[in-house]
């Protein structure tokens, strides 16, 4: 029942565009975690978009979701086209 309703807010979230990269850099692992807007993680956390494990950050189901409704550079849309 819980992850239904963490399910439903990755939908309904807005971020604003520092907190959409903060979760960019989160997904992608290229940032440690000192060098992420310290009120983007807080938010995020929040909102169950990410977690911490361990010394690192990592997206949550609903912050994979969100991610995945983020908009791409043009390059990384044709290149995702050309695959198989």
């Amino acid at each position: 029942m819980r992850d239904e309703h963490t399910a439903d807010l990755a939908h309904s979230v807005k971020l604003t565009d520092d907190e959409a990269i903060t979760l960019r850099r989160v997904a992608f692992g290229e940032s440690d975690i000192r060098s992420l807007r310290h009120a983007d993680l807080e938010r995020l956390t929040r909102l169950r978009l990410v977690a911490a494990s361990g010394s690192t950050l990592m997206l949550t189901p609903s912050g994979r979701q969100q991610f995945d409704m983020l908009p791409r550079a043009s390059f990384a849309a044709r290149l995702r086209q050309e695959k198989p």
